[in-house]
């Protein structure tokens, strides 16, 4: 496991920077965003209005509805499957890639291979989903807003359960495919092939970007546990195939 961590450290590294960087291109200039839109508003009401987000430009005056819908309704939150994406793709088609699984073999079995490459990075993408989570709790802190953090700990329970979706769903492209850009295109295709389904209203189930960006949670308060076990038995489904698979692959 001490190997993969090893491997996986620049990428994370560069992960939690962007994190950083996304982060600090909102939260300071929350009035300069709003008057920007009130300059504007003549315009940009008809816009909302017509996508019913009317109410949400006057809300954005106030903090708690401001990080809630531009950071983890918008900037991070838009990028959690991604994140995962690209944190899973080259567990496995690396090795294959480079040839060096059959070397891994000779000194370990197939399960230990498949757990410590699994959750060595499983561990990292939820320390990421958590510390962007944090990083609004810690502003409001040192800038004395006032902010409700009992509600960005219910969008880290969606954000966790998120990622780890797309995070299995990669893995298991990442042990099918013996290249790396294989992975990465069919969970990127499959993201936006069940995003784009999920704007029709019998399928909107199927994105799971409603889930991520916390729909629920900003109307009710409250977390989706029903989609969330929907996610997570489905998660393990695939990832139970993607054991299997490795188990039975011919290296």
């Amino acid at each position: 496991m001490k190997k993969e961590f090893y491997e996986m450290r620049v990428r994370f590294l560069i992960l939690f920077i962007i994190t950083i960087i996304l982060f600090f291109s909102i939260a300071p200039f929350q009035k300069i965003y709003v008057n920007m839109i009130e300059e504007n508003i003549t315009v940009i009401k008809t816009y909302a209005e017509k996508f019913g987000i009317a109410n949400m430009i006057e809300n954005l005056n106030d903090w708690n509805y401001y990080i809630y819908t531009q950071w983890f309704g918008k900037n991070f939150g838009q990028m959690l499957p991604i994140f995962a994406i690209i944190a899973a793709f080259p567990l496995f088609s690396r090795e294959f890639e480079n040839g060096t699984m059959e070397y891994l073999m000779v000194r370990k079995s197939r399960d230990y291979i498949f757990l410590s490459k699994v959750y060595s990075g499983l561990i990292l993408l939820f320390l990421l989903v958590i510390f962007g989570n944090v990083l609004p709790i810690v502003y409001s802190n040192l800038f004395n807003k006032n902010f409700n953090s009992i509600i960005a700990y219910k969008y880290m329970i969606h954000g966790l359960f998120g990622v780890l979706f797309w995070y299995e769903v990669t893995v298991f492209f990442s042990i099918i495919f013996n290249d790396q850009v294989k992975p990465i295109l069919s969970s990127i295709g499959l993201l936006a092939i069940t995003t784009a389904l999920g704007f029709i209203k019998p399928l909107n189930f199927l994105n799971t970007y409603i889930y991520i960006l916390g729909n629920n949670i900003l109307k009710y308060g409250k977390i989706d546990w029903t989609y969330s076990i929907y996610l997570f038995v489905l998660g393990e489904i695939i990832a139970s195939l993607a054991y299997y698979t490795f188990k039975n692959k011919e290296i």
